[in-house]
């Protein structure tokens, strides 16, 4: 379906981007929005969580009106207006949950310094609808039943994919981001696995690895990652020939 396949590249490009465009209601100026730059990751299930100081403008705007936006397009691109881009309508409210916690830490290592200010919370901003534009022409709304992800026992399965990978794997995931990102890295470890595509660390770069297919099992994510490693191996290999 056409619909599935919008859903898998508007999830990739939110995956693979870290910060976006955070909208709110000002309370300040009254009746006009308030655009703020904000880093965030999305979850499986498909919301966004940001980590937000209390004292900060577009926190203040949320306290007194939950409704907001997160836009998130690809600056790397030349022409913005033919750019994929996606923008997220939703909720945000508080969230305190450990592994939201450990997850975002992981990604942004730096947030951790944060935590001292004793002032920066979790606030999760759940998806009520999403617009995708993939360029010209590809312009589609996507309600929440069709964007989020059924997680019953994910996390599990994902931590095992993890720590698998950085048990076993260590030249594979050195293959595959030579391969994919030519980077030559000294260490690697993946950080997260989702049902689209893995974050890794690349020395002190982070990376997303999207899948060519949406995955709906553990299996599946092992076999995109198999499938990845070969392919990896197949072009090492071709290159060493030339």
């Amino acid at each position: 379906m056409k619909l599935d396949k919008y859903i898998f590249d508007a999830k990739t490009l939110v995956r693979q981007q870290h910060s976006g465009v955070l909208s709110t209601h000002s309370q300040s100026v009254e009746g006009y929005p308030f655009g703020s730059v904000v880093p965030y990751f999305m979850t499986t299930q498909g919301n966004l969580i940001i980590y937000i100081s209390q004292i900060a403008q577009h926190t203040r705007n949320i306290k007194g009106n939950p409704k907001v936006s997160m836009t998130i397009f690809d600056s790397m691109q030349d022409d913005s207006q033919a750019s994929g881009r996606v923008t997220l309508l939703g909720d945000a409210e508080l969230i305190d949950n450990e592994n939201v916690t450990a997850q975002y830490l992981s990604l942004f290592p730096q947030a951790k310094s944060y935590q001292q200010t004793h002032d920066f919370m979790f606030y999760q901003i759940k998806a009520e609808r999403i617009r995708y534009i993939g360029g010209f022409g590809k312009i589609f709304w996507i309600n929440k039943a069709d964007w989020f992800t059924d997680v019953e026992q994910w996390l599990h399965a994902s931590s095992e994919i993890v720590q698998h990978m950085n048990e076993d794997h260590q030249d594979a995931m050195t293959l595959i981001v030579e391969h994919q990102f030519r980077l030559r890295a000294t260490n690697v470890a993946m950080l997260s696995a989702f049902f689209e595509g893995v974050h890794m660390q690349v020395d002190k770069q982070i990376v997303y690895l999207a899948f060519d297919t949406p995955c709906t099992t553990a299996k599946q994510v092992r076999e995109q990652l198999v499938a990845a490693t070969h392919a990896a191996r197949s072009a090492s290999t071709l290159a060493m020939v030339n």
